[in-house]
């Protein structure tokens, strides 16, 4: 026993590493966290334009949690903690929110409802590590070139398969149906308008390979027959010209605009159709929204506080959801859910306005303007498990505050290295 004491004290206390310290040591090699993170952000937007079916999830949320695990890795986590305290506190506030339904409400609620809420949480870092290592054109030459490959692909795959060649496109990718896989091709599209802002006095050679991805996701979006995504996206982009360099109240006035229209137009959907449509029984095809909305709001009628919850169905087969992200909100977490996204719309509106980064904003702002948009007619709940909507909400939104504060520089050709760990020491 007397032996051994000094050996205890002689003994290398260096070597009783923590398995987060053993990690940072592992890939303390910036350009090894380079490619990794580089490649966990392409695996991600693949996923979204190209796997469906039951391996579609795991799929797209496996690259998603690698890109977290890198965050903490290289820091950029703990940066993130400090410098976006209210969104984080936003999240835990969601999160509370669902517990008190779950504690005080008269509805039942399932147990995995704040692993949603913990996904984003989750999805907000990987944005953090993907901005630190590509920049903003990076960025979105992966987003337009997948996504135009992808509508291309879709396109061929509908000729070639589809009984009726004018009938609904189903595009390719996690989305499963024509309107959120309509809303990861305007995504793409987005990008693409937002490098040709950009490259607008670069080369004629650019500006040709742009037009070259707009071709078939212009011609894969009008494919899907996606009424709302379409008349979103219509508005999306001349409104993010206009409203750019604008402050936050028109920023956000523009937003609830389009969802106003797309809303409306639901609204107003038989006055509109008597007078335009003839014998179309594709684009001028019912609904039902508006029958769908009168059960919402009888049920918001019911819990108007905590909501019913987001596992909450209506027990009819013809109605899966809200098909509105206001009253979907609403509906599943009550007004004081609404509320709070309010205020965390705001909160991203006024970080996105003084953005300095041109090709950024845009598409921070016409990404927005589409989603609120797209909830007009769908997309009921916004903190759902991992769709489409993470690429064509949620990324922009998350990218944008990752560079909030930080340097905008769109004209690298290099995003700025990652520090290792004997530097941040």
């Amino acid at each position: 026993m007397g032996q051994s004491l000094p050996v205890l004290m002689t003994l290398d206390t260096s070597r009783l590493t923590s398995p987060t310290a053993l990690v940072r040591k592992h890939l303390a090699d910036h350009r090894r966290l380079h490619v990794l993170s580089a490649a966990a952000f392409i695996l991600f937007v693949v996923a979204i334009f190209f796997a469906r079916g039951g391996k579609a999830p795991g799929l797209s949320v496996a690259p998603i949690f690698a890109g977290a695990l890198l965050a903490f890795a290289s820091g950029a986590a703990a940066d993130t903690l400090r410098k976006n305290l209210w969104l984080w506190l936003s999240f835990a506030f969601l999160v509370a929110w669902q517990m008190a339904g779950a504690l005080f409400g008269d509805m039942p609620r399932s147990i995995d409802d704040p692993s949603k809420i913990a996904l984003l949480a989750a999805f907000f870092l990987f944005a953090v590590q993907t901005s630190r290592v590509l920049n903003t054109r990076q960025i979105l030459w992966i987003i337009a070139g997948i996504g135009a490959a992808s509508a291309f692909l879709s396109i061929v795959v509908h000729v070639v398969r589809a009984p009726d060649l004018m009938g609904r496109m189903i595009p390719l990718g996690r989305g499963g149906n024509p309107i959120p896989g309509a809303g990861a091709l305007a995504s793409a599209l987005i990008a693409t308008m937002a490098l040709w802002v950009d490259e607008k006095s670069r080369s004629r050679k650019t500006m040709a390979i742009l037009l070259m991805l707009a071709v078939p996701l212009v011609a894969g979006l009008v494919w899907t027959q996606s009424r709302g995504p379409l008349i979103a996206l219509c508005l999306a982009l001349p409104l993010a010209l206009l409203l750019e360099r604008r402050g936050m109240l028109i920023v956000l006035m523009g937003c609830l605009g389009s969802w106003l229209v797309v809303t409306g137009l639901v609204i107003f959907e038989p006055n509109i159709k008597a007078v335009i449509c003839g014998d179309n029984v594709d684009w001028c095809r019912p609904s039902n929204r508006s029958q769908v909305w009168e059960l919402v709001r009888a049920q918001i009628a019911l819990h108007p506080i905590l909501g019913s919850g987001p596992e909450f169905r209506f027990p009819y087969e013809w109605l899966s959801h809200a098909h509105n992200g206001f009253f979907g909100i609403a509906l599943y977490f009550g007004l004081g859910g609404l509320v709070a996204s309010a205020f965390m719309v705001a909160g991203y509106a006024r970080c996105l306005t003084r953005a300095t980064d041109d090709t950024l904003r845009f598409f921070g702002l016409a990404s927005l303007i589409f989603s609120f948009g797209y909830m007009g007619a769908d997309l009921p709940n916004p903190f759902a498990f991992f769709n489409t909507h993470y690429l064509f909400m949620w990324f922009p939104i998350l990218l944008v505050l990752a560079r909030d504060r930080v340097s905008f520089n769109v004209k690298a050709t290099s995003a700025a290295p990652v520090p290792g760990v004997a530097q941040r020491i």
